[in-house]
């Protein structure tokens, strides 16, 4: 059965309808930063019709888990958790810069960096390696650091000014994703809960669990928001 992949990580509200051999059966995307909690809703019932497949013919929901700005990040993320409950299916995670990355390596071979704007003049990002005829590698970050002032590692694609190629995350990229590691014998995680970085951002701690999965082999998430760092608002 087909599966539903959603990221609201940026700007790009972007949905798709995969089935289980990774064929994409419908896509919709609507570029607005503040209006995924409207858009979303709408553009999942687009793709379900397109792709002729019913809320009930789902077998699970990915979703991309940031890093990204906190309101459109929660927006994906609750959808996702709230469908899946409701449909009594699994939800799974995805980064949104290693869907990035997926797509990107398909093409390139070499170093390159993904970035995204995260919030003010924030960016997240990662390192990553793409050897030639090998899997990427993510080899560095998660981070959040000021914009300007993130390191260049190889080419730099994202979606912030100054990089070497525009490049938005694509649902289907993290529906193709999650069906070639569920394919490799990866099994869904289980809920986790991530530990407290710092409030500049550096997001060293969850960075750290990260890196470890990744060199385990495991490159799918709870899903469960990626901040990288603690909210301003703190309780009165």
């Amino acid at each position: 059965m087909p599966l539903l992949a959603l990221d609201t990580a940026t700007a790009l509200t972007t949905v798709a309808v995969v089935s289980t051999a990774g064929e994409v059966l419908a896509e919709a995307s609507h570029l607005d930063a503040r209006r995924h909690a409207e858009a979303l809703p709408r553009l999942v019932r687009e793709a379900l019709d397109v792709a002729g497949v019913a809320p009930g013919e789902l077998d699970l929901i990915a979703v991309g888990v940031g890093p990204g700005p906190f309101t459109g990040l929660r927006v994906g993320v609750v959808f996702a958790r709230a469908t899946a409950h409701a449909l009594g299916i699994p939800a799974v995670g995805v980064m949104t810069l290693d869907a990035i990355a997926r797509r990107w390596a398909q093409e390139y071979a070499g170093p390159f960096t993904v970035v995204t704007r995260s919030r003010r003049v924030e960016v997240a990002w990662a390192a990553y390696d793409a050897p030639v005829h090998a899997p990427v590698l993510r080899v560095d970050g998660p981070l959040i650091q000021p914009d300007p002032g993130f390191p260049r590692h190889g080419l730099v694609i994202g979606d912030v000014d100054g990089v070497d190629e525009v490049v938005l995350p694509a649902a289907a990229d993290l529906g193709r994703l999650v069906l070639e590691r569920i394919a490799a014998g990866e099994p869904l995680p289980d809920d986790r809960a991530w530990p407290e970085d710092a409030a500049d951002g550096s997001g060293a701690p969850t960075a750290t669990i990260l890196a470890s999965l990744v060199s385990e082999g495991h490159w799918l998430l709870p899903p469960l928001p990626l901040y990288l760092r603690r909210p301003d608002a703190v309780p009165a």
